[in-house]
């Protein structure tokens, strides 16, 4: 393999690379670059992160407030349906709530008192459905503002309690968060409890965790609140997990290119030097198009498909481009099960990785190392002197022109000149 050939596939492998840039920000650019604008979008008709704040509670005298009141006890029951919804490229994490609350408003006192009851809705713009707002077990028919909340006066006999419950159905995206003491800083007998239709769940940042385990059931996890006497400003909250998001994971995986194709180049240059299979660098070049061709086709076929199927689509026809050219090009002496595994271990395998957060750098890795292990093995009797070396120049030949003086003398053995 002369110097010339080197730098050749080389320029050929920094062409490849160049088009993976290009291919990798347009797409970055068709992912993300309207993000903000679609999440938007999403919020208004969807609804954004919800958060749900405990209700203020005032002890009045004379129609004044004078005292905030802390709930004797609340009972949180919460059910949270995931229901991603698609715009361009993006998944957003949207999802259906279930919020059934009752708090209990106690007065220790020795005579009647009235209390003043505001509840504040988690989006002021948003839908409600299945709405109730009971008082002691009595619906209550009355004027709702989402916008300004619900008020209720309360007149509570002594030494008495009274329940407040509100629930309904309404729609948020990415995260949900009851804050429990977001007016007093204190709960009493709290008891939250939140079922979900997924498991992979996070809790929100700076956010109370369960106190008790998560518990596994159907296709989602319970998760239970119990506490007798709180003091807190932090809320309790949930993550709704985010599917696979086409746009960015494709853009990732384009930008990985390269080093995919530096693997395979590096194996297709063994298996010519081993089997002693000529290759020009032009072969180098169908086989980097052959390449390309995979995250063309992923970039926009997800645009149409889902991710699994597009991927799929462009991984089957990226190993038939590149497989049955190097086998028609190279003749039968080139390996085609070389070809195809290289391809898949090295373009698919590594592509595949990064649709599990996390793994990729392990996969790389442990690829790299393989590799390398396999390419050692397999050329280590190979003479890399005669791989290298240019091959000698044969000597020219001389011709002899003969004259008449030649011809007359006669230099033969048989006897001198005449």
């Amino acid at each position: 393999m002369s110097i010339p050939r080197i730098v050749a596939i080389v320029f050929i492998y920094l062409l490849a690379a160049g088009g993976w840039m290009i291919l990798g920000t347009a797409t970055s650019e068709r992912s993300t670059g309207s993000s903000n604008h679609l999440a938007r979008e999403v919020a208004q008709s969807w609804g954004g992160p919800l958060i749900q704040r405990a209700p203020s509670i005032e002890r009045l005298e004379d129609g004044r407030a004078v005292e905030k009141v802390v709930p004797s006890a609340t009972n949180l029951t919460v059910h949270i349906d995931e229901d991603a919804r698609k715009k361009g490229l993006i998944n957003y994490p949207t999802y259906n709530v279930h919020m059934d609350a009752i708090w209990t408003i106690a007065n220790p006192s020795a005579q009647e008192a009235t209390y003043a009851f505001h509840f504040s809705f988690p989006n002021p713009g948003g839908t409600y459905d299945s709405f109730v707002f009971s008082i002691n077990g009595e619906n209550q028919q009355q004027h709702i503002d989402t916008q300004g909340g619900l008020s209720s006066k309360l007149t509570i006999p002594a030494d008495k309690e009274t329940t407040v419950r509100v629930s309904f159905i309404t729609r948020g995206m990415e995260t949900w968060r009851y804050q429990p003491g977001s007016h007093s800083g204190r709960v009493r007998n709290l008891k939250a409890t939140i079922t979900t239709d997924f498991k992979n769940f996070d809790y929100t940042n700076d956010s109370i965790s369960a106190n008790t385990a998560p518990v596994d059931f159907e296709n989602g996890v319970k998760l239970v609140w119990d506490t007798d006497d709180l003091i807190t400003k932090r809320d309790l909250g949930i993550v709704i997990p985010e599917k696979l998001n086409p746009g960015p994971v494709t853009s990732r995986i384009t930008f990985f290119a390269p080093v995919c194709l530096g693997f395979f180049f590096l194996l297709v240059a063994t298996i010519t030097i081993v089997c002693r299979i000529p290759i020009h660098p032009m072969h180098y070049l169908f086989v980097a198009g052959g390449f390309f061709a995979f995250h063309l086709l992923l970039a926009y076929l997800v645009d149409h498909l889902t991710m699994s199927m597009s991927f799929a689509i462009a991984a089957v026809v990226s190993c038939a481009l590149n497989g049955t050219y190097l086998r028609s090009a190279l003749g039968g002496k080139f390996p085609l099960a070389a070809s195809l595994g290289g391809q898949g271990f090295f373009l698919i395998l590594f592509s595949y990785s990064f649709f599990f957060t996390g793994v990729t750098g392990l996969t790389v890795a442990i690829g790299s190392v393989a590799t390398l292990a396999v390419l050692m093995r397999v050329t280590a009797q190979v003479n890399w002197f005669d791989v290298f070396q240019h091959p000698p120049k044969k000597p020219s030949k001389v011709t002899v022109r003969t004259t008449p003086i030649d011809d007359f003398l006669d230099t033969s053995d048989t006897g001198n000149p005449t």
